[in-house]
């Protein structure tokens, strides 16, 4: 099956991401930021996969289309946008990837036996009222992120001549 985009049975945007092959297909809106796979066929109380989610995933849950639909997680590089639970609402943060300062890095050991140096900020995130903004931000970190920053060119200071 080849990659294509559709309107989203959420949203009815045309910015469904669908993916995969019949056997393994991911549908995820680039709008409303719900996602769906074919580990999710079915109902929200007949599909296993759902049974694991924790229960503000699984109160955000939607059926449409023989499917249940989750928020999605975007982890990258630069930070990580996701649902979170806001004054019982859920709303979308971006938690920026940040440095460690190396006197707290003991507290954060790593599986082969050294220290993390980066972490995602959780503490500090940015809220969003809709998806579609909060992947804007992060679309805008990414291509800063990635295009090649010019130095700063310092010129000498130059006396007048009288």
């Amino acid at each position: 099956m080849k990659d294509l985009i559709s309107n989203c049975f959420l949203c009815g945007e045309h910015s469904l991401h669908v993916a995969g092959t019949e056997e393994a297909q991911v549908m995820q809106c680039i709008n409303c930021g719900y996602v769906t796979s074919t580990k999710y066929i079915g109902t929200i109380e007949t599909n296993e996969e759902v049974k694991k989610l924790s229960s503000d995933m699984k109160k955000w849950a939607k059926e449409e289309n023989g499917r249940v639909w989750i928020p999605s997680i975007i982890t990258l590089p630069i930070g990580m946008l996701y649902p979170i639970n806001k004054d019982n609402e859920m709303k979308w943060s971006f938690a920026p990837m940040v440095e460690i300062p190396e006197d707290d890095r003991k507290d954060f050991p790593n599986p082969q036996g050294g220290f993390y140096e980066k972490k995602i900020d959780t503490d500090n995130p940015q809220i969003y009222d809709e998806f579609i903004i909060g992947m804007s931000y992060v679309n805008d970190l990414m291509r800063k992120a990635s295009t090649p920053q010019e130095p700063e060119i310092k010129f000498p200071k130059l006396k007048k001549r009288k």
